[in-house]
This record gives C-alpha cells, sequence and structure tokens, in this order.
C-alpha cells in the first residue's frame, strides 16, 4: 500500500516483501557458512578462523532482520489513521486513531535514511508522536502532506525543503561539483599508492619475490594509476533539470569542469536501471540519441527512482514511453 488508491484516503507501506525476506535470510546463511571452516580448526585444537568472528554475528542480524522486522501499513482518511502492523510469523495488529486525536501534522526528513526519504510526524492530543511509514512519491511530499492534512481536517505543515519537489522550478540531483574536492583527492593518492605498496616491501622481506613482483607491484601500480586517473569523478556530478532541459555539471578527465545541456529531442531512453542486489536502489539513465548514457549521481529506491524519471519526462515534454534502455 505506497499509493492513494481513492482520492478520499491516503496509503503508506513500510516493509520488505516475503521474496526479499528470504534473499536477507538466505545471505545470512550463507555467510554463517564461514564458521565451519573456523569450528573446524578450533576442534583439530588450531586458531579458530578470524573470518569466522565477523560472520556469526553478521549472519545472525540478517537472518534476525528478515525473520522480525515488521510490516507497517498506514490508511489515512476522513476518520483518522488506521495503523496495521504485522511481523512475518504473528497476526496483524490493528489500531485506529481518530482525527480528534491529532494535534498537529508535520514533514521531517528521516536523517538515517538511504536513500533519502521523508515521513509525516502526527503530534497526538495526548502529547505522543506517531512517524509514518516513508512517503511514497519523493516528488510530491509537500503536496501528499497536504492532502493528508486535508483528510484530518488540520492546518498544512509547513512546507519542507525538497530538491526533487515537483513544485520547484529546478529540481536537482547530486551535489555541486567541487574541484577543490577533486584536488585533495589526487593528493591523497600517494598515501593510497604508499599502503599499497606495503603488500610487496612485507612479501619482498619475506622471501616472496615471485608473489611481490608478479602481483603485489602490479597491483599497486594499477591501484594509483586508478585513483589518479579517475579521482575527478570524486568531485561530483550535479543535474538541473529545468522545464525543457537538463544542465549536468561534472569534471572531465582532463581535470577541468565540465557542463552539458540535454534537451528532449536529444533523447533517445530515460528508464530506471535494474536494483542494485546489495541495498535495492537504483540509478536513472538517459541515453541520448549519439548513444552517450548519462546515470543520475544519486541512487533511490524503485519507487522513488519511477517518480523522479516521471517527474523528469514531464519536464522535458517527452513522451511517456520514451525508450527503454538496454545494456
Amino acid at each position: 500500500m505506497d499509493a492513494a488508491a481513492k482520492p478520499d484516503e491516503v496509503r503508506l507501506r513500510n516493509g520488505s516483501s516475503l521474496r526479499e525476506r528470504f534473499v536477507q535470510a538466505g545471505s545470512g546463511a550463507v555467510i554463517l557458512l564461514i564458521l565451519i571452516p573456523g569450528l573446524l580448526t578450533w576442534a583439530s585444537g588450531g586458531r579458530p578462523f578470524i573470518p569466522a568472528l565477523w560472520a556469526a554475528p553478521l549472519g545472525l542480524f540478517l537472518i534476525g532482520v528478515a525473520a522480525l522486522a515488521r510490516n507497517v501499513a498506514w490508511i489515512i482518511t476522513q476518520d483518522g489513521i488506521l495503523i496495521g502492523e504485522q511481523r512475518p510469523l504473528g497476526p496483524v495488529h490493528k489500531r485506529m486513531i481518530g482525527r480528534h486525536d491529532i494535534a498537529d501534522l508535520s514533514v521531517r526528513k528521516n536523517k538515517f535514511s538511504y536513500p533519502t526519504s521523508f515521513s509525516l510526524v502526527c503530534r497526538l492530543a495526548s502529547g505522543d508522536f506517531l512517524i509514518s511509514p516513508p512517503l511514497p512519491d519523493i516528488t510530491r511530499i509537500n503536496e501528499t502532506a497536504a492532502t493528508v492534512a486535508g483528510l484530518l481536517g488540520l492546518p498544512e505543515a509547513p512546507a519542507i525543503d525538497n530538491p526533487l519537489d515537483a513544485g520547484n522550478a529546478e529540481i536537482t540531483l547530486g551535489s555541486s561539483v567541487s574541484p577543490d574536492l577533486r584536488r585533495v583527492s589526487r593528493m591523497t593518492v600517494p598515501v593510497v599508492a604508499g599502503l599499497c605498496a606495503l603488500p610487496f616491501l612485507i612479501a619482498f622481506w619475506i622471501g616472496e619475490l615471485e608473489l611481490a613482483l608478479g602481483l603485489l607491484l602490479p597491483l599497486g601500480f594499477l591501484v594509483a594509476f586508478a585513483l589518479y586517473r579517475y579521482a575527478h569523478r570524486l568531485a561530483g556530478a550535479f543535474w538541473i533539470i529545468r522545464q525543457g532541459e537538463i544542465r549536468i555539471e561534472r569534471i572531465a578527465l582532463s581535470g577541468k569542469p565540465s557542463a552539458e545541456t540535454i534537451r528532449a529531442g536529444d533523447v533517445a531512453a530515460i528508464e530506471v536501471d535494474e536494483p542494485d542486489s546489495k541495498d535495492r536502489t537504483c540509478t536513472i539513465s538517459i541515453r541520448l540519441q549519439t548513444g552517450q548514457t548519462f546515470c543520475s549521481p544519486t541512487k533511490y529506491d524503485e519507487t522513488a527512482a519511477r517518480a523522479v524519471r516521471a517527474e523528469i519526462i514531464r519536464r522535458l515534454n517527452a513522451p511517456a514511453d520514451a525508450g527503454t534502455l538496454t545494456g
């Protein structure tokens, strides 16, 4: 339940699907398999396998999250807020908060969430606070809050600063490009290169010449070169999306600031990429008619990424089916 099903209600949901829980639990079980060599080594009188000390808490944590994390759903109507909570193996617990029990409504940015999300904060007449699941459409945060306030008969919540809000003249993705940060990152390359050289020196000292010269030395050079060559990417990238165009600012491979402007006629496809297997976040890809592809500088969960994509298409006045990005 992550969108308004009817004009007279708003539905919010937070939680993992059964498939996602199985993946989490399976990952935890695989990690716990690292314990087996450690236990065998310890049983035979040797030292415990060091990775086992990390595998145990991490594997148990993943399994615990999959088994115990709650699914929470809010249904907001003119009568109030119906809250449902359920653990994977338990019954659904329901609670009704009447509209007259709600004294105030505001919006907050969830500080420790990645990607960025916003939630409603309801202050009850009793003085308690309720935090909603994340609002689904990150480009309509203030609009959704106003809808909820209208349903509950409350004053509108103060508008919150959201760089992706559709009401802004410009929406921005990423952080402003900083040449100074690029220079700092390149200055750290000698330090990183020195650290990469340590294994080579150790292998050379203990007489493992083949290992030192055949693998570690070339590897150290490659790492140092890659860091120096691509340190400009650490300076950030910045998308400014206006009506009819997108301005993309970044540092070029030469190390100089670069800016390109994209218009609707330049675009062959705008698409949400496949979610990352680790944190299920997505980037937004824009492929030009020339074949050049730009990937968004920040990631979002799949729902938010599709909302941002829709807003980009709306501002470019491109067709909603602006192609499918492949490859």
